[in-house]
């Protein structure tokens, strides 16, 4: 690894930084490569980004006290949100690194390898046990709404049996790609049933039939701070950035930060969009934490969005898993491209335990609330290391005015990540000492899962 072998004095005495010689990208894209477009890691991108918070917007924008206040608040974050993606790609390049674990190592040492990679692949696995609690809910919705509530009594339409065939048939294939640009495909029918869910709340508001009270403005400060974690965990997408970066056909920073900022708007777009119309259709104080259950009608196009949650996630799933598998081959000091057979048995054993936990215990929401707080910590708080460890590797005394206002946006980035994480890990021990029946807004992975709808 590059940490080992004298990296840091190739950085303090690399030409890149100090004159106008060719980025380490523009070397490398002069060389034939294979990998994804433009457009395609715009789809990665922004399938790795839209998920489950999408649900969870309307309540967030009654939660935070109107339309106006979250729109603003939204639009602030997401300006650092976006640059915190431009970082680390530029900070992989600077490294020569492909992962978000490797490229900290280099710049900080072999200790923040450890505490990276350990970061990764617990929020990794956080991630993919909450992806197939939901699938099992949103398929027993469907079976509960066409077949019964008795329907679990089935052996064959039951959770464990269904969430199990479903997860082996449509996620297993999926999870033993080598590159992330494999999945490019399957994450635009991702991005396809996102839309169609955006499609049927736009029409569930514009076809109500009672009438329905919004807000514009809070009554209180405090009230916007509620959908700060909620952006967080929404805009999470700074994990999986480098790999991303790294399997494109052309791997240059301009081509990378056009593929980020598309990305993001069409996140804004869609997130905003769901935000006010699902906050319109039901009113203040009367949004669902999760706007599908909301919509109780047992039409075709409610289930079809469903079960577009259900598939979303399919496509999901397995760009987390390549994170958490390259964090646990990091600790265990093991390349990918080296050892085949490693990749595919900590693929395998990843895949089926953490179906067996979700199957077994649906309900771990305590725990993963808690992982809330690592999702800022991707944010902001290590693109904000990696950009100031950087910027005083290659100009220590500060010379350059672009260098010193680089410390000050890494200062500010890793200031607004520390702020926000001491934000969801309060709320989230506030949420332990909540009975399920208050509902707590989601922050971080919070939300209700595996709610039996069997009697």
């Amino acid at each position: 690894m590059n940490y080992l072998t004298g990296e840091t004095d190739r950085l303090i005495n690399n030409d890149v930084f100090l004159s106008t010689a060719p980025s380490p990208s523009e070397i490398r894209t002069r060389e034939t490569r294979t990998g994804s477009s433009v457009l395609s890691t715009i789809f990665l991108i922004v399938n790795a980004t839209l998920g489950a918070g999408l649900l969870n917007f309307p309540q967030a924008f009654d939660k935070a006290g109107g339309i106006v206040a979250s729109i603003t608040i939204q639009l602030g974050f997401l300006i650092f949100i976006t640059a915190a993606l431009i970082v680390l790609a530029n900070c992989s390049d600077i490294t020569n690194s492909t992962t978000i674990q490797n490229t900290l190592a280099t710049l900080c040492g072999p200790s923040a390898l450890f505490l990276c990679a350990l970061c990764v692949a617990v929020y990794s696995f956080g991630c993919c046990l909450t992806f197939l609690i939901i699938i099992g809910d949103q398929l027993d919705r469907v079976l509960a709404t066409y077949y019964g509530t008795d329907y679990c009594h089935t052996w064959y339409m039951s959770r464990q049996f269904v969430t199990a065939a479903i997860s082996f048939a449509f996620i297993f294939p999926l999870c033993f790609f080598k590159r992330l640009d494999a999945l490019s495909y399957a994450s635009s029918i991702g991005c396809i049933t996102i839309l169609y869910v955006v499609c049927l709340i736009s029409y569930k508001n514009f076809t109500k039939t009672t009438a329905t009270i919004v807000k514009i403005w809070p009554d209180n400060i405090y009230e916007t701070l509620h959908i700060i974690p909620i952006i967080c965990f929404a805009y999470q997408s700074h994990m999986t950035a480098i790999p991303m970066y790294a399997c494109m056909k052309e791997r240059q920073l301009g081509k990378f930060t056009i593929s980020a900022v598309i990305s993001m708007i069409i996140c804004l777009t869609v997130y905003t969009i769901v935000g006010i119309l699902g906050y319109a259709t039901f009113g203040t104080g009367k949004v669902p934490s999760d706007i599908l259950q909301g919509y109780s009608d047992k039409s075709t196009i409610v289930t079809l969005a469903i079960v577009s949650i259900a598939i979303k996630n399919f496509t999901t799933y397995p760009i987390v898993l390549y994170c958490g598998r390259d964090a646990i081959l990091s600790l265990l000091g093991t390349f990918v491209d080296e050892n085949v057979k490693m990749r595919s048995f900590i693929t395998s054993v990843w895949f089926i335990a953490s179906l067996i936990i979700a199957i077994l215990v649906p309900d771990i929401s305590p725990v993963i609330n808690l992982l809330g707080a690592l999702s800022a910590t991707f944010i902001f708080i290590l693109p904000g290391i990696c950009l100031l460890q950087s910027t005083l590797i290659k100009d220590p005394e500060l010379y350059l005015n672009k260098d010193r206002l680089l410390i000050l946006l890494a200062i500010t980035i890793t200031a607004i990540g520390a702020f926000v994480c001491g934000i969801v890990s309060i709320e989230a021990l506030k949420d332990l000492k909540k009975p399920l029946a208050e509902q707590p807004l989601v922050t971080g992975f919070r939300i209700r899962l595996g709610e039996s709808l069997c009697s």
